[in-house]
């Protein structure tokens, strides 16, 4: 199995545990106001989380996507494009404006770069996929 196949698989069963996190609810163990904080920024979090591991899995066809900085950056600014275009009461990903939606998606970006770069690059031997991996999807 080669390192670029092991990093999509990583990402997927990633992607996957965060959609069950959604699926199965997993946010009614808390109630209060914990609950309500949950329902209304997690997957603000979650989704720009995720987005980031996505566009991870294009970096070996797209160089200008390994730097986690810009990966963050995109992410982030797609988010927020979002949302400042709620606020002009354009529904895009969404219908109503949230200052605090912005905030909960840098965390988000910031999170998923923090857990590629000293995490996943650090545990995971076959995380930086280059050479011969790589090259399959560079000719075609």
């Amino acid at each position: 199995m080669s390192n670029l196949t092991r990093k999509t698989l990583v990402i997927v069963l990633l992607e996957l545990g965060l959609a069950c996190i959604s699926i199965f609810r997993f946010g009614q163990i808390f109630s209060g106001n914990l609950y309500s904080l949950y329902y209304g920024y997690f997957g603000d979090v979650q989704i720009p989380f995720a987005a980031y591991f996505l566009l991870s899995i294009n970096e070996e066809s797209y160089h200008f996507l390994r730097p986690w900085f810009v990966k963050c950056g995109i992410v982030f600014l797609v988010m927020t494009t979002s949302e400042i275009a709620q606020f002009f009461n354009v529904e895009l990903f969404g219908v109503t404006f949230d200052p605090y939606d912005i905030l909960a998606y840098g965390i988000g970006a910031g999170l998923a770069a923090l857990v590629d770069v000293k995490i996943f690059a650090r545990y995971l031997s076959f995380w930086q996929v280059s050479g011969r991996d790589a090259s399959r999807f560079v000719e075609s």
